[in-house]
């Protein structure tokens, strides 16, 4: 009883130190972004009132929020898998372009054969997973096989994927031929998805994508051995873990997150390809993903929560564009300021860097 109440005490401490950590740098971060508001001559009660409520004041904002939500999910696990061994998957914005448009493709291809939902939805969100996780993939092989830098791969991958973006979109076989911008035509009814409320139905998949990162992570095989080789890789080579394999396979796993979020904002959000589909105020939902795992030190856990912190900062970034004109950048700065001063302050404050 006296072990288990130590233990209780440690996890006590170590979650107050970390919600000092947290309340601590989102302070500083708006106290920093308040004093630049005010100097641009912005009502700053004003800013960060619609910053931070926006989100909650209507349904329409909390519905726009789930919406932003979704995707940061899966590009957060795209990032946040691989950075687990060690490694930057810079690709999620691309795994998440080429995701989306292979499963735009195929299901117009497929479309005029008239199958039905329960068919075409679950083969659309299939694609999508190979789609990306092929993309992923890819980038992991490079490593084990070549030693080739995943950052570089991956980067190099994202544009090619933007050019494949481009080609679909524009092809004569898929092109709305009523719009000017790079746009295919609509999915067939059958392959989209709908809304409940507002709230798009692509939110049953990303709670199916959290249960599974969780239980993979923390009750398979492949969990553990993703976890030993981030804490220790030539240990775990010592006790035959393959690294080659684990590399490859958690960029599989990101890619293949990645890949399923561009499908469903295909099938769901826009219910056709757009160019420019997987960003979000202006900026990739990618980069937003290596944010918000940064935010959490790479914690598959803590994921959920922080994309949803970082969807009501977009909305309300949106909101302070539309509403008092000040610029959505000043958001975008806020985000990175917090992210640093968390890392700095757990860095400083934490043991072990907060892990």
């Amino acid at each position: 009883m006296k072990k288990k109440n130590i233990i209780q005490k440690d996890l006590g401490t170590k979650l107050l130190r970390s919600l000092s950590v947290y309340g601590l740098a989102l302070i500083v971060a708006f106290g920093l972004i308040s004093i630049i508001i005010a100097l641009l001559g912005f009502s700053v009660p004003e800013a960060l009132k619609t910053l931070v409520t926006t989100s909650f004041k209507s349904a329409f904002g909390f519905q726009e929020t789930i919406k932003k939500t979704i995707p940061l999910i899966f590009t957060t696990y795209a990032f946040t898998i691989p950075f687990m061994i060690k490694f930057f998957n810079i690709g999620a914005w691309g795994q998440m372009l080429f995701g989306g448009t292979v499963v735009a493709a195929v299901g117009l291809l497929i479309g005029n054969f008239g199958l039905p939902s329960f068919i075409m939805i679950p083969l659309l969100v299939i694609v999508g997973i190979l789609a990306g996780g092929l993309w992923g993939w890819f980038a992991g092989f490079l490593k084990a096989k070549y030693d080739i830098n995943p950052i570089i791969s991956t980067i190099m991958l994202n544009f090619v994927a933007v050019l494949f973006v481009n080609f679909i979109a524009t092809s004569p076989t898929f092109k709305d031929p009523l719009e000017g911008h790079p746009i295919t035509r609509p999915l067939p009814s059958s392959a989209t998805l709908g809304f409940f409320h507002g709230i798009p139905y692509s939110i049953i998949f990303a709670i199916l994508a959290i249960i599974f990162v969780y239980i993979l992570l923390k009750k398979a095989k492949l969990g553990y051995e993703i976890t030993s080789v981030g804490y220790n890789l030539h240990s775990s080579q010592t006790y035959g873990i393959n690294f080659q394999r684990t590399i490859m396979l958690t960029f599989l796993l990101g890619g293949a997150l990645a890949g399923l979020g561009g499908a469903l904002e295909v099938m769901n959000i826009h219910g056709k390809l757009i160019e420019g589909f997987a960003k979000t105020s202006g900026a990739q939902y990618g980069v937003f993903g290596i944010l918000t795992s940064l935010v959490v030190a790479g914690s598959p856990t803590g994921v959920p929560i922080a994309a949803f912190f970082m969807a009501v900062l977009l909305v309300g970034a949106d909101a302070l564009q539309r509403t008092m004109q000040i610029p959505v950048e000043m958001v975008f700065l806020s985000q990175a300021l917090i992210v640093l001063l968390i890392v700095i302050m757990r860095k400083k404050f934490e043991p072990n860097g907060g892990k």
